[in-house]
């Protein structure tokens, strides 16, 4: 075998060596992608106003063509999000406790889910902090997760700025 065919070949493996233990290690794994938080004086029903309204959803996230929901905003409801430049991506609502917070589960290729936990928080007298923490889940969240993390680091803080500016107008 040609010394290039050799190297070739060696590298291949040791890839798919290293993306098969990646895989391996990320099926029991959640990992941190990214946290935004911002203080409010909105009411916790006027956030969640914008939370639970799935279609409008473009008023406040940019990075959306169009969001739809299958039924109430409950936990176990399921729908779809288009986002700009990507194909749809099914999500869950996994959690939901109105008014205070809620989870939905974004369905990622091989196996790896992404979950948006939304929450907001008493702070004070007419003082809320609005949250938005994003994992990874499964075989390549460790994989996914930095290159997540760069795409959100330039779009969360501004779609979250966003909804509360709507919220404290509403």
């Amino acid at each position: 075998m040609r010394r290039s065919a050799k190297i070739f070949l060696g590298v291949g493996v040791g890839v798919v060596t290293v993306a098969a233990g990646l895989a391996a290690v990320g099926t029991w794994r959640t990992t941190h992608v990214l946290t935004v938080s911002r203080p409010t004086t909105a009411s916790p029903a006027a956030i969640w106003e914008l939370w639970a309204d799935v279609a409008n959803r473009t008023r406040w996230d940019d990075g959306l063509e169009g969001a739809r929901i299958d039924g109430p905003f409950q936990q176990g409801a399921s729908g779809e999000v288009k986002l700009r430049d990507q194909p749809p991506r099914r999500f869950e609502v996994i959690e939901c406790q109105p008014m205070r917070r809620y989870t939905d589960r974004f369905f990622l290729p091989l196996g790896t889910t992404m979950d948006w936990h939304h929450s907001v928080e008493e702070r004070g007298p007419n003082q809320r902090q609005v949250t938005f923490r994003v994992v990874a889940n499964g075989p390549t969240s460790l994989v996914l997760a930095p290159v997540l993390r760069r795409i959100l680091e330039g779009e969360l803080p501004q779609t979250v700025d966003k909804l509360i500016n709507l919220a404290e107008h509403s």
